[in-house]
């Protein structure tokens, strides 16, 4: 008896396994024609509402009769059946690899290649996850849980880099996708580092793709930011004894954190899903940062727009999101009309190929500074302030949660962000 015979005596034994297989295999995954129009009839058994059995099967598979009457007793039990169904996936996984070997082997197309390595990859991963409870009751009891975290002070997030902003959303939540849009130099790879940051504070694990700037120039930023030295001594070598102090011990506490930066500078969907299912098997992936969307590699493919190739890397990005159940933060550059306004604060239609990406996100935050754009000053509630060092968040849209607008601090460096004093400007409704 061979694992396929194994399950589908199961199912031929008992309804529960019946349901199961029928939902998690597929005809292609039986070797031998018998198995395959044996397991399509106990499929359609399952389908008409019947529980399939001896008598129900073989009536749709006459010329197999006899062999579904071996089958029906080859186990004694069904209580392993969800080991047969793992191990006939397995099985039929292998074949479907040695087949995918052979297509690469014929093909001289790196994309091609990639293409189906990615393709037959994911298939198998979802394939093998094993299987939830989606009972009521197993939900309830998550939701109990993160409603006694939440009383008792702690966030079911990770904590950001602003006060207010973590008490806006709970915090930086599993399986969200968050993006963060703006123009350019407004302030997106700072705030991102200084998530970044605050997450390392808690001792948890980030993942930092960085499409744009190199990674020593990103840890240059952290260290400045952590450290206090001035950005342009720093980058000058121009320090006092003081300052080369801190900035080494700076160095020190990120060399000794769980920060992993990838400044590969065209990197598709498919790397950076490699990248992080890899860490995430080590332990270390908590969260997830993409500098910057519009930059990734895509595949070539003849007569696809430019909003079809962001959509499947948003959607992909969302959907790893899910698989690693972690946070992935994606910036996003917005498009040239916000320039054209008189008001150029952001909204969600200036995201750039925005359809897909703003129905992806769990949420959107849009920073927006004043000063960039020559205003001098900037009304915080009832009070009318500078506008230099003061930036917005607009929380544009919000899945799960109220919108509204945030102020927040950096130096002139934007090495150093953090939440504006007061928080009287706005009334939020706070997890």
């Amino acid at each position: 008896m061979n694992s396929e015979e194994a399950i589908l005596s199961c199912m031929l034994n008992d309804s529960i396994p019946a349901r199961e297989g029928a939902s998690r295999l597929v005809p292609s995954d039986f070797t031998s024609p018998e198995r395959k129009r044996i397991f399509e009839a106990l499929c359609k058994n399952v389908s008409d509402g019947l529980v399939p059995d001896l008598i129900t099967v073989s009536r749709i598979c006459k010329q197999d009769a006899l062999y579904i009457t071996d089958l029906s007793s080859m186990v004694s039990s069904t209580a392993n059946y969800q080991e047969y169904i793992i191990a006939v996936i397995e099985e039929s996984s292998l074949r479907k690899v040695h087949v995918a070997g052979l297509k690469i082997q014929e093909s001289r197309d790196v994309l091609e290649i990639d293409s189906v390595l990615t393709g037959e990859l994911a298939e198998i991963r979802n394939r093998l996850q094993a299987s939830d409870d989606y009972s009521s009751r197993a939900t309830a009891s998550l939701s109990m849980d993160a409603l006694d975290e939440r009383a008792a002070g702690r966030k079911p997030g990770l904590i950001t880099p602003i006060s207010l902003l973590t008490s806006y959303t709970g915090g930086w939540q599993q399986s969200d996708m968050v993006i963060i849009a703006a123009r350019p130099s407004i302030g997106k790879t700072a705030f991102a580092l200084a998530c970044a940051a605050k997450v390392l504070e808690q001792g948890k694990a980030v993942i930092f793709f960085s499409l744009e700037m190199s990674r020593a120039r990103l840890l240059d930023r952290l260290i400045i930011g952590q450290s206090g030295v001035d950005a342009l001594g720093y980058r000058t070598g121009k320090l006092s004894d003081d300052e080369f102090l801190r900035a080494q011990r700076a160095a020190g506490y990120y060399a000794d954190s769980r920060l992993w930066i990838n400044d590969r500078g065209s990197i598709g969907l498919s790397e950076i899903e490699a990248f992080c299912m890899t860490k995430k098997k080590e332990g270390n992936c908590d969260m997830v940062i993409v500098d910057y969307l519009q930059l990734m590699k895509t595949r070539n493919q003849k007569g696809r727009t430019r909003d079809s190739e962001l959509a499947e890397l948003s959607r992909g990005l969302k959907m790893l999101a899910k698989d690693l159940d972690v946070p992935i933060i994606v910036l996003s550059q917005l498009n040239r009309e916000v320039e054209k306004r008189g008001n150029k604060r952001p909204v969600l239609s200036d995201l750039r190929e925005s359809g897909a990406i703003e129905q992806d996100a769990d949420i959107v935050i849009m920073l927006y500074r004043g000063a960039y754009y020559g205003e001098q000053y900037v009304n915080v509630g009832h009070e009318e302030i500078s506008a230099q060092g003061i930036g917005e968040l607009s929380i544009s849209k919000h899945r799960n949660g109220e919108t509204g607008t945030i102020f927040w601090t950096h130096n002139e460096s934007l090495t150093k962000i953090g939440g504006y004093p007061s928080t009287d400007y706005e009334t939020l409704n706070a997890f």
